[in-house]
């Protein structure tokens, strides 16, 4: 799993469609011919990423809406942006 720094940089892939159905973030890749469904903290994850910035500000906006330490925040969302990048869905600096 990669190991993220607070200052790497996140933004959205800029090949993808994206819609908002009931309380769901969908998502379309055409290039891979997959489509992703996100929901609660993986849609507000989604939706900070819509201006890009870095691990460490994501990580302190989360915590702003989200009740859990400093340390379960940088974990949860470091495995869930690993997982992002591997699909393609966001790209790091």
């Amino acid at each position: 799993m990669r190991q993220f720094r607070p200052e790497n940089k996140l933004s959205r892939a800029e090949n993808l469609f994206s819609t908002d159905l009931d309380q769901e973030t969908i998502l379309m890749s055409i290039e891979a011919g997959a489509y992703y469904g996100l929901a609660g903290p993986a849609r507000a994850i989604w939706e900070i990423l819509e201006v890009p910035l870095t691990f460490s500000a994501l990580v302190e906006r989360l915590l702003q809406s989200y009740h859990v330490s400093p340390e379960t925040c940088v974990a949860d969302v470091g495995r869930f942006l690993d997982q992002m990048e591997r699909e393609g869905l966001i790209s790091v600096e």
